[in-house]
């Protein structure tokens, strides 16, 4: 939808749902002044029925229109802040999984990996694996020290064939 449209439905869904609820409860209380008007119960039916249904089916539509305006402003509010967190995120070199920025990594891992594995619980990984990747505490080995401790290789890394080298 272009903007234009969406503007419309935004009036359509926040000034004139009002309009609506008013419009529906004065055609009640026409149904119900007409109706007081004719001594015949028989008589006052059509007016009760119809003004009723026009009238509350009017007023349910504005207050519908009313609650979906309502979750649209809350919705545009909340994508709001969701942008302004990722923005944060990606300012700050943080991201969802992995070490943060360069300045968390430097505290969190030593800088020359060269010829180091990741020591898992039942396996050692490359430095870069997905599988140890954003763990917060790792013990780096060799890959004699990780044999050593009857850890096997891992599927998904597999150091043996990636000849070991520094993370990134």
């Amino acid at each position: 939808m272009d903007n234009r449209s969406s503007r419309i439905l935004a009036q359509f869904g926040g000034r004139y749902s009002v309009l609506l609820v008013l419009l529906g409860l004065f055609t009640v209380g026409i149904a119900w002044n007409g109706a007081a008007g004719v001594p015949a119960t028989a008589a006052q039916m059509p007016y009760v029925i119809t003004g009723l249904g026009i009238g509350l089916t009017l007023a349910f539509l504005g207050c519908s229109l009313m609650i979906v305006q309502s979750h649209r402003v809350d919705r545009a509010r909340l994508e709001a802040k969701l942008d302004e967190v990722i923005d944060a995120l990606s300012r700050s070199g943080g991201g969802f999984g992995g070490w943060g920025g360069d300045e968390v990594a430097a505290t969190q891992a030593p800088r020359d990996l060269t010829g180091l594995v990741v020591a898992g619980s039942v396996s050692y990984h490359v430095p870069g694996c997905r599988l140890v990747d954003g763990r917060e505490e790792v013990s780096y080995l060799t890959p004699d020290e990780a044999r050593a401790r009857f850890l096997s290789p891992c599927r998904v890394c597999q150091p043996e064939s990636s000849n070991v080298t520094t993370l990134g």
